[in-house]
């Protein structure tokens, strides 16, 4: 796995009610862009939520991922999700989700054109 980036510090925490939202744009790069979710980008998807919510045990946040995985199925509007999130993130907290992004994509050892275009259609949401 690929080493994933420090924890977002407490004063620059994300409020649990986007985790959800959080995830599925996880997801969004993950499964939806080649909707083949390989066990290195959900454990990396795991982790990452982790460094966000220090506090969640392990369990729960793969009960987290777990839940997400089959919502992320149906293809939610990936513009909606992005704008929802962007909405309530600082820059310096949109660009820790955009690298986020990047580790994720990596994670199965290999980035795909279809996993930067969802990269980009969310950097893209931002304005940025």
């Amino acid at each position: 796995m690929s080493t994933l980036p420090s924890a977002t510090p407490p004063e620059a925490a994300l409020h649990t009610r986007h985790v959800h939202t959080l995830v599925l744009l996880y997801l969004a790069v993950a499964y939806g862009a080649d909707e083949d979710f390989d066990p290195a980008e959900r454990l990396t998807v795991v982790a990452l939520v982790q460094r966000w919510f220090p506090y969640i045990e392990t369990a729960t946040a793969e009960g987290i991922v777990d839940t997400a995985s089959a919502a992320a199925r149906a293809h939610p509007d990936l513009n909606v999700l992005a704008a929802e999130l962007g909405e309530v993130l600082a820059p310096e907290l949109r660009r820790r989700v955009l690298a986020d992004l990047g580790v994720i994509a990596r994670a199965d050892g290999s980035l795909s054109v279809a996993e930067a275009e969802v990269i980009g259609r969310i950097r893209a949401a931002w304005g940025r």
